[in-house]
């Protein structure tokens, strides 16, 4: 449960990276507080006038421009955590509540009254940010999420209708006869097991796993997609079903469609010929 716990507060938050996303959360989040000020009137602001109405907004507004165009480029992480996420707002409806209370506070006797007025307005304002905080982190989340499913089922398209070789990969066992044969578009990868070599093929939805006795030098003999490639001394890889290259020290780590949680090596040696071959594809590094 703790590690659960961890690894939700370490998910990363790209939702607003760019200035686009910022503008759309910023914008929300103010026509939300001006609804909502409108129709609930919180702080008794309706016994002052609706003039206050947006002095409100365009001091929540003016404060989210400087933390997150200014204060967030200078001291801000360049990505969001859930960890790092939850501080930061805090410190945004913090910066609000003192900026309010300078404002428009009357004057306060005791220390005390003043950090209970000031408690009750860092709670109100809360009331008024989290929601669409929360809602716009929600929507972008699922937005992203739709994009990136219909990407992959566009590139799962292409790739079966184009890039995927419907030829025959043979290997054949003792006496010549054939031990398994499998499309080249059905092939995963292959990693080396000793003498012998595990392919990793699916049929249907099905992931399958089979042993055959041979060499890469053999396999390299027999190969005709160049699409299949070298990429360590111990694996070779179908490039159409590479979801991601993640630069390392000595290489890539290379994400698999279908298998995620296996990350194959591509080692110094292969480095180079790696990059030429995919150099058209769009990888994440």
């Amino acid at each position: 449960m703790r590690k659960r716990i961890e690894a939700i507060l370490r998910q990363e938050i790209p939702y607003l990276d760019s200035a686009g996303s910022k503008l759309l959360l910023i914008g929300f989040i103010s026509l939300y507080s001006f609804i909502f000020i409108n129709i609930y009137a919180p702080y008794n602001i309706n016994k002052w006038g609706e003039n206050y109405y947006w002095e409100f907004i365009l001091i929540g507004f003016s404060v989210l421009i400087f933390t997150h165009f200014i204060l967030r480029t200078i001291f801000g992480p360049k990505r969001f955590k859930i960890y790092s996420l939850l501080p930061w707002g805090l410190m945004e409806m913090g910066l609000m509540a003192i900026i309010f209370e300078i404002a428009y506070s009357p004057p306060m006797r005791t220390l005390q009254e003043q950090i209970s007025e000031f408690l009750l307005t860092f709670w109100q304002i809360g009331l008024v940010v989290v929601v669409p905080y929360t809602l716009f982190l929600w929507y972008a989340q699922i937005k992203q999420k739709l994009s990136s499913f219909k990407e992959e089922i566009q590139y799962n398209i292409k790739n079966t209708n184009t890039e995927g070789n419907s030829e025959l990969l043979i290997f054949n066992g003792e006496n010549n006869k054939v031990v398994l044969a499998i499309k080249y578009n059905q092939l995963l990868y292959i990693k080396s097991a000793g003498n012998y070599l595990e392919l990793f093929y699916f049929t249907g939805e099905k992931i399958n796993k089979e042993l055959i006795r041979m060499s890469f030098k053999e396999l390299d003999e027999i190969i005709s997609d160049p699409k299949v490639i070298r990429v360590h001394r111990s694996y070779m890889v179908n490039t159409v079903y590479i979801n991601s290259a993640k630069k390392t020290k000595k290489g890539y780590a290379l994400n698999i469609q279908y298998i995620p949680e296996e990350k194959i090596p591509v080692s110094f040696g292969y480095k180079t010929e790696f990059e030429k071959i995919l150099q058209p594809k769009k990888m994440s590094h």
